[in-house]
């Protein structure tokens, strides 16, 4: 059957899987790879659309354009209902994403030789924690978008429960499994009871606890930013008051660490702002640098660079980040142990809605026997640490850190659309 699909949309990254032959698999969607980035590049020269890497490099080599990325994560804002300027039109957010989801769409089409029809999707636990409202809008604006694009039937499942379908696949005997699902925009958590050979699509009796927070990797990118780049750019210098000396201004560094809002520092009037700003600074040369990423449009470049060394911080113990984009010879020295610092909040928080999903389990932390990870967040030494700390009999797993959900997705579809070819 060829109809139909799993579709893993992500904060950071995205799969698309099918079924082939009765064997699932995921699509090649760039560079020969399973996963793509969620980047979306507007080339204003060429009018056209660019996705992953690919439109993320052109934007970084200095191509004219607009960069948007981790737009996941304002699914059920006032952003989606909000338009903005592409290709000198004014378009719904919606828009966006939607061709994003139709990129990938058609790159398996065309792998395929077959139209998509029906899609199962994944959906975090909590696109919005503690506000059902959004959350519900999150969901029914992204099967929306996915209708748009050419789905007839949409159907949602958990993100941590389609990579439980992954790994229930490998196992040889019953098993009580955690699953850590942890990627850009949140974290989520299942325990469930997992049967080799089932077929079943109802699993609500084998799934015990199902839990989530909006906390995840772009949020540990935020915070090393604001902690090891932004004081270069003047983050908690001085200025002259009219009475005191006050801090610079923190609300350009919260925007220049958050995907979806740093376009908007680009405006002259901004610039303007900070230029005025720094001739009251103490520290003249960090605003002048602040104001060259403006200028250069370069705070997409800072991300990507933040991101890569967090990245890069769960294989060494220490990064050299080169920053000679903003100043000529400029760079950081990032130890593993400044990021374990700056997460250290976050990360108990995170702690306390895995004890709470095993509570709401009803059963104990012994009585987990796998631990199954997915997910680039969980490839940072410190949080496996933690987590593997609480339940010292498990075995530990370690799936497709980015494709065991669409997988997963795609084991699911075949299961519910397989037998319905032609609808």
């Amino acid at each position: 059957m060829r109809s139909f699909c799993g579709l893993d949309f992500g904060t950071s990254n995205s799969t698309i899987g099918v079924c082939m032959d009765n064997v699932c698999q995921l699509i090649p969607l760039e560079n020969k790879q399973s996963t793509i980035r969620s980047a979306i590049f507007c080339d204003t020269e060429l009018k056209q659309w660019e996705f992953g890497q690919h439109g993320i490099n052109h934007y970084l080599e200095g191509t004219p354009g607009r960069l948007m990325m981790a737009l996941k994560s304002v699914l059920g804002s006032s952003l989606m209902e909000d338009k903005t300027v592409i290709f000198n039109e004014y378009v719904p957010y919606t828009h966006v994403l939607a061709q994003f989801i139709k990129h990938v769409k058609s790159k398996a089409e065309n792998t395929l030789g077959a139209e998509l029809t029906h899609v199962v999707m994944g959906r975090p636990v909590h696109f919005h924690d503690n506000d059902i409202e959004k959350d519900q809008l999150a969901q029914n604006t992204l099967e929306s978008i996915a209708r748009e694009v050419g789905f007839k039937e949409v159907t949602f499942q958990f993100e941590p429960i389609a990579a439980a379908l992954t790994y229930e696949a490998t196992i040889q005997q019953e098993q009580l499994a955690l699953i850590i699902d942890m990627g850009g925009g949140t974290s989520d958590f299942t325990v469930i009871r997992l049967h080799p050979g089932v077929e079943t699509i109802d699993r609500s009796q084998d799934v015990l606890a199902n839990c989530g927070i909006h906390i995840a990797g772009t949020d540990f990118d935020k915070k090393l930013s604001l902690h090891s780049i932004m004081p270069l750019l003047g983050m908690g210098s001085l200025i002259r008051g009219s009475s005191s000396d006050i801090e610079m201004p923190s609300s350009y560094y919260y925007d220049l660490t958050t995907w979806h809002t740093l376009s908007n520092l680009y405006d002259p009037k901004t610039i303007a702002h900070v230029n005025s700003i720094r001739l009251m600074a103490y520290e003249k040369h960090l605003l002048s640098r602040l104001i060259h990423v403006l200028k250069k449009r370069a705070g997409h470049h800072i991300l990507d660079s933040v991101e890569t060394t967090k990245q890069r911080l769960s294989d060494v113990t220490e990064v050299n980040v080169d920053l000679s984009f903003i100043e000529d010879e400029l760079d950081i020295l990032i130890a593993r142990s400044t990021l374990n610092m700056i997460i250290e909040d976050s990360l108990q928080k995170i702690i306390q809605v895995i004890e709470e999903t095993v509570k709401i389990s009803g059963v104990t932390f012994n009585d987990i026997n796998a631990i199954f990870y997915t997910g680039g967040s969980t490839k940072i030494p410190k949080i496996r640490e933690k987590i593997n700390s609480l339940f010292p009999q498990a075995t530990v797993i370690q799936g497709d850190a980015f494709g065991s959900v669409g997988m997963g997705l795609t084991i699911e579809a075949k299961r519910k659309y397989n037998n319905r070819k032609g609808e």
